[in-house]
């Protein structure tokens, strides 16, 4: 069966990088089973990570980023990657040492993303920095190869390109 993200993908797009979880997530789990697993509560976390292991998925297309959660109940973070403004690494000493980390990507209109703890998070962050360039590139290519230019003015040159007020001031002079 094919992932969320494979049956979304639009033509022309392509999955440029996926995001794991690390091995010591699962490691953490069984730690929870083992050493709590006689108190109920040990189990429950136990599952509960295991699930949001299972039913995560990260990727970076060529034109989007995708962060979807949940086993029965879908939530997904989508959003372009010309919207993407900065991507954050959080690594410890430990995390540096096994390749792991925790990503935070900023965007306009989008907030913050904060990601689970993967697995070779330079080689993500690169996908994704590499895919904000090449899809921001294919836009300004796509706006300045526009059929129709913005030619039409009947207003004169001085006054174009001033906001409203100045510009109703500008005309009573």
């Amino acid at each position: 069966m094919a992932s969320y993200v494979e049956r979304t993908l639009a033509t022309d797009e392509e999955i440029l990088a996926v995001g794991k979880f690390h091995w010591t997530y699962t490691l953490v789990s069984f730690m929870w089973l083992i050493l709590l697993g006689w108190a109920l509560i040990g189990i429950v976390v136990f599952f509960r990570r295991l699930i949001d292991k299972i039913s995560t998925e990260i990727a970076v297309t060529n034109r989007r980023f995708v962060y979807k959660t949940g086993l029965f109940f879908r939530h997904t973070n989508e959003f372009t990657t010309t919207r993407i403004e900065g991507v954050n690494l959080a690594q410890s000493l430990m995390g540096r040492m096994l390749n792991y980390g925790r990503l935070r990507i900023r965007g306009s209109g989008i907030g913050e993303v904060d990601l689970p703890a993967i697995g070779n998070p330079l080689v993500f962050r690169r996908a994704l920095i590499d895919a904000h360039r090449t899809d921001a590139t294919r836009a300004s290519l796509d706006a300045s190869n526009d059929d129709e230019p913005f030619q039409d003015y009947d207003e004169p040159e001085e006054r174009r390109f001033l906001p409203n007020f100045m510009a109703r001031r500008a005309s009573n002079y």
